[in-house]
């Protein structure tokens, strides 16, 4: 009976959490994954290679005010040599907002460290039918934006 009564408690209360969220005007918060590769986020193009995140978040308010920030993004994958566990020919990150599969808005570029830290903070305009939006960071390579490296879901 007490598990029973422990376990209604612990649902209502995250339910409540959702709720307060969603009261704030809060859209998405979430933590953000990396790119396993060939795997695209509606018309976003995936990472040509394996890439890990040590950390990283993202929070979409309803107003459009949007917070991107990860920690440790680089690239995991053993083919790229000596440019393996580094953010190699990647020097910045756009935070795009995909809303029904398409590219709803963009942030201007920021820098990405060599370590593969970044942080974006900017005001997006997300249509108000954007039922699901997915926040995606984008690769700047070669001074052109490219394919996501994180993500807040595939």
């Amino acid at each position: 009976m007490n598990k029973a009564l422990l376990s209604v408690l612990a649902i209502a209360a995250l339910v409540g959490c959702a709720e307060v969220d969603k009261m704030m005007g809060i859209e998405v918060k979430s933590k953000l994954i990396a790119c396993p590769t060939k795997v695209a986020i509606g018309d976003v193009p995936s990472c040509g290679k394996v890439w890990k995140l040590a950390s990283g978040s993202a929070e979409l308010e309803k107003k459009g005010e949007l917070e991107v920030e990860v920690k440790g993004l680089v690239l995991n994958d053993a083919s790229t040599g000596d440019a393996n566990g580094t953010a190699d020919g990647v020097d910045g990150v756009a935070a795009a907002v995909v809303c029904g599969g398409k590219v709803a808005a963009q942030t201007d570029v920021a820098p990405l460290s060599k370590d593969g830290n970044a942080k974006i903070k900017a005001h997006v305009t997300v249509p108000p039918d954007c039922a699901a939006p997915v926040i995606v960071l984008r690769e700047r390579y070669e001074g052109k934006i490219g394919g996501w490296l994180a993500a807040t879901k595939m």
